[in-house]
């Protein structure tokens, strides 16, 4: 259970020597706007704000410059669910579908090797920063950005290797354990309780309330997230709802956020960093592919894509059609040339599962570019918005005292702007439950919710071990995912790796 100078696990190499010049060389997000004046090395950087701006934009270029944000997020926390599909029959992508992936899954790994190259570099700006006024929100950002990679790590991986201090200060010698899921849990909570005290409003550089950096809003929605998490499996602490509860209230009365108007809105490059975001990963239009990834294939489409995952069909017809959401959420037709509407029977080109409709959210038609297979766009990948605090003060406060007339006026904030049936009082606790789990995916699909509410309201095995797609290769061990296997060809101790595989 020790260390090898070649271990891969935090990169140490790569990431100590190249960390810095990552961040001289990120200039994409809309916060940096000027250019340090002389080369900085880890001796005397950073040493201004505008030095710390620009570790978060390397940070920020971590998160967009490799495959996470873009592909492997989705393909691993919502592919797995049995809420999407891919239209592979093959491949890493088909393979986590359904649940028979190796190993060596290249997206498996890349959201594990990430996760650990963000928390280094938020340890080694910690360490870098000095001890004065202007550097609070700087140390505010940075824990964070290491509790919200350790909130995807336990979630996907379980039990996991904590670090608080940079690679380059590991001893040879050091034993390595894995932390167990409610460690891990606090270590975040401690994290982001430091964070949300001293992360700004808004960064007064920013035109936006989401430009990409950590906020306090950010740091309150992710803590009432993680709250909702411990409440369920594996944690189960029941004392968890009311702090999620009132960590969700918090969010609300900030008073700076809003429910845009139009759901459809929402996904609109023009709209993006609206007032109804909380915190998204922000994509250069030369680097970001959400739209092309959703969008259908075939010549004879005008947007052409490359469908890489869709929706499935039974929870688009769960859909009231009444229900804006639905619209905002599916594509069920488009334009074949010569400007001929086929309905998403006629684009599906999936052999296993044909005739499946689009995943409608990432896609912006509005471009001159778009049928051009190759395009990319600015849109973001949506991690947190205003609508989920609404679902987490339902929830909580439904497990805390039942449909109380503030948990139902919760969900109907949602309900209305979606133009749909608001829901009124008379029903039970767990009727009142079972409309709030749908509410989640009426609002939140493919928005990498699903596998992490499946996980934590305890019911990932009946639900997987129904799917079709899941069924042949789901097991319950597969609540987790496999550490990767590079990490054990560089030396990690085999008896780390999680149990069954």
């Amino acid at each position: 259970m020790k260390f090898k100078k070649n271990n891969n696990l935090y990169y140490k190499v790569r990431v100590s020597i190249l960390f810095f010049f990552l961040l001289l060389t990120s200039c994409h997000d809309d916060f940096l706007e000027e250019k340090p004046e002389s080369l900085l090395s880890p001796e005397n950087f950073p040493q201004t704000a505008q030095d710390a701006d620009l570790v978060l934009g390397g940070i920020s270029s971590t998160l967009t410059s490799s495959t996470f944000a873009n592909r492997s997020l989705i393909l691993t926390a919502e592919l797995s669910s049995d809420e999407t599909v891919t239209r592979y029959s093959s491949g890493d992508r088909f393979n986590i579908d359904q649940f028979i992936y190796a190993l060596d899954n290249q997206y498996i790994e890349d959201i594990y090797s990430t996760c650990y190259t963000i928390i280094n570099q938020s340890n080694l700006l910690l360490k870098s920063l000095p001890d004065e006024e202007w550097t609070v929100p700087y140390i505010a950002a940075a824990k964070f950005y290491r509790a919200w990679m350790y909130a995807y790590l336990v979630r996907l991986y379980g039990p996991s290797i904590i670090r608080d201090q940079p690679t380059e200060v590991v001893k040879e010698d050091e034993v390595i354990v894995r932390a167990s899921e409610e460690e891990v849990y606090n270590f975040i909570i401690k994290d982001l309780e430091e964070a949300e005290n001293n992360l700004p409003l808004t960064w007064t550089t920013s035109s936006h309330l989401d430009d990409g950096r950590p906020t306090r809003g950010a740091a309150k929605i992710l803590l009432a997230k993680m709250y909702l998490s411990m409440a369920g499996w594996p944690v189960n602490d029941d004392t968890k709802w009311e702090l999620a509860l009132n960590k969700a209230q918090e969010v609300i009365d900030l008073g700076i956020y809003s429910l845009e108007p139009n759901f459809s809105d929402l996904f609109l490059i023009a709209n993006k960093n609206g007032s109804e975001h909380i915190l998204s990963i922000q994509m250069p239009e030369t680097v970001g592919i959400l739209s092309i990834q959703a969008r259908p294939r075939g010549g004879a489409i005008k947007e052409v894509g490359w469908y890489l995952f869709q929706a499935s069909p039974y929870l688009m017809e769960a859909f009231n059609d009444n229900d804006s959401r639905k619209a905002g959420t599916f594509l069920t037709e488009l334009v074949q040339l010569p400007y001929e509407t086929v309905p998403y029977t006629s684009f599906s080109r999936n052999s296993t599962y044909p005739h499946t409709p689009a995943i409608n959210k990432y896609q912006d038609f509005g471009r001159d570019n778009i049928s051009e297979n190759a395009s990319r766009s600015s849109l973001g990948l949506i991690i947190f918005r205003y609508a989920e605090a609404f679902l987490i003060k339902a929830e909580a406060e439904n497990e805390l005292n039942g449909p109380t007339d503030n948990a139902i006026a919760a969900i109907n904030e949602l309900r209305r702007r979606a133009n749909t049936d608001e829901i009124e009082s008379g029903l039970s606790k767990e009727q009142f439950r079972d409309i709030i789990r749908q509410e989640w995916s009426f609002e939140l699909a493919y928005e990498i919710k699903r596998r992490f509410n499946l996980l934590r309201w305890g019911i990932i095995d009946d639900v997987l071990s129904a799917d079709e797609r899941a069924t042949n290769g789901y097991q319950p061990f597969k609540k987790y995912f496999p550490i990767p296997q590079a990490e054990f060809d560089s030396g990690l101790d085999p008896d780390l790796q999680n149990p069954g595989y």
